[in-house]
């Protein structure tokens, strides 16, 4: 313990240090105008979610005489297939867009397989008949404000000793920003403490989201003007749900509309609750792609005035190739084909479960549509209630992929009575085998 003797100087150096420190403190309403003001100031800087980019740069010379045919072509990011345009538009020279996506922060790592061909067929070439399989990753980190631009580049090594080395594959990465500040006037100090109402401001945006522009452009929105959330730009909100059994997965989500370009969201396999999307009212076609699982297509109405939840239950895409569908002449052949009682125009119960097979082809393939076609066997009625039948057959099929989710502009049917008997009439079996619908894929024009 200090003696009498220094206990009174230092009292009165405590106090000479107590009267400084609360004279170097500012006021609480200087305090409170401080922090106001830096509150605002970081609000005039808009910095939207991390945004990832990938292109595919055509190989030169490909598709010409002497040059590579592009054969097949698959792209995952963090597992989930994007969609892109078929193998022959990504096969001519130049750069090709494949992606503009919305995601979280954090890791993410593109895995590329592209399939090339000798476009020229020459006997005594070693080249002829052969495929390089070509397979390349690259692993990049986002974070808000940044735009990840990810090339996919196929080349050609002229040196290489052996063809199989003929062709690489690789990536190239680069980040630009997007953060910029907002334009409107910096607030000056003495108006620090006005209040927030009196400022333009920009709802946050989430990742995955669309951004919303507030009402006014940079004039400030007052205590009596309309709010942003009740003007012509404002957004409705959807809760996506991507589910195997009882368990979230992760997927890919694209929605689209006629009116704008579609919006891809990447769900999280933790996703319990579901992801929240902000989109313009209108109506939507909303497909889900997930790696191991059949892919599943919605339409959804959007409106500011309800919140809609899609859910989706994914099921397990077949392992076994004779569970699989294959094409045939432009003519699909599903493993469980719908069944027909004698004289019904309706599937049998259980007999329909192979059109989801027929369904993921379309979504995974926006440019296919298909054709059905309805037939009989030769003693369902009259000729002109056969084709009558077979008509409807088609029809009833259509309905189905419809309620599916599939757009009716996709599909055509058409009738063929019992013109074309795939197996003999004099037996049960065989009519049964006739009563069918056929599934004829069409190109989009």
């Amino acid at each position: 313990m200090a003696s009498p003797s220094l206990q009174l100087p230092l009292l009165v150096l405590m106090g000479l240090l107590a009267a400084s420190a609360r004279a170097a403190e500012p006021s609480s309403v200087e305090q409170r105008a401080r922090e106001d003001l830096d509150r605002q100031l970081q609000e005039l800087v808009k910095t939207p979610p991390p945004e990832v980019v990938v292109s595919f740069e055509g190989l030169p010379g490909a598709g010409t005489a002497r040059g590579y045919k592009l054969v097949e072509a698959e792209f995952l990011l963090n597992g989930q297939p994007l969609i892109i345009p078929g193998p022959d538009k990504l096969n001519g020279p130049g750069l090709h867009r494949l992606a503009v996506l919305k995601v979280e922060e954090g890791s993410f790592t593109l895995v590329s397989h592209v399939t090339y061909a000798s476009d020229a067929w020459n006997l005594f070439s070693e080249e002829s008949g052969f495929l390089w399989k070509l397979t390349a990753s690259v692993t990049f980190q986002v974070q808000k404000g940044l735009r990840v631009r990810v090339k996919v580049m196929p080349g050609i090594n002229p040196t290489a000793p052996d063809p199989r080395l003929k062709l690489k594959l690789s990536h190239d990465v680069s980040v630009e920003m997007t953060a910029q500040l907002a334009d409107v006037a910096i607030p000056d100090a003495q108006d620090a403490g006005t209040p927030a109402a009196t400022v333009a401001q920009t709802p946050p945006v989430k990742p995955g989201t669309s951004p919303v522009q507030p009402v006014s452009g940079t004039q400030p929105v007052t205590a009596t003007a309309q709010r942003p959330e009740e003007g012509p730009t404002a957004p409705a909100r959807l809760l996506l749900k991507v589910l195997a059994g009882k368990k979230p997965v992760a997927a890919t989500v694209y929605l689209r509309n006629p009116k704008g370009a579609p919006k891809q969201v990447l769900l999280d396999r933790k996703a319990r609750k579901g992801t929240p999307v902000m989109l313009p009212p209108g109506e939507y076609t909303v497909d889900v792609l997930s790696k191991g699982y059949l892919a599943q297509t919605r339409k959804v109405r959007l409106s500011r005035e309800q919140e809609p939840t899609v859910a989706f239950t994914l099921a397990k895409a077949p392992a076994k190739k004779t569970q699989q569908v294959s094409v045939k002449n432009e003519r699909v052949e599903l493993p469980r084909a719908p069944r027909f009682g004698e004289k019904q125009a309706t599937p049998k119960k259980g007999s329909t479960a192979g059109l989801a097979l027929l369904v993921d082809m379309l979504v995974r393939d926006e440019s296919l549509r298909v054709r059905l076609e309805g037939h009989t066997d030769n003693r369902e009625g009259s000729a002109q209630g056969r084709q009558a039948l077979s008509e409807s057959r088609a029809k009833a099929v259509a309905e189905l992929l419809v309620k599916s989710g599939l757009d009716a502009s996709r599909i055509e049917t058409s009738g063929a009575g019992d013109k074309r008997p795939k197996a003999p009439n004099l037996i049960p079996a065989g009519r049964e085998v006739n009563r069918r619908v056929e599934f004829v894929l069409l190109r989009s024009k």
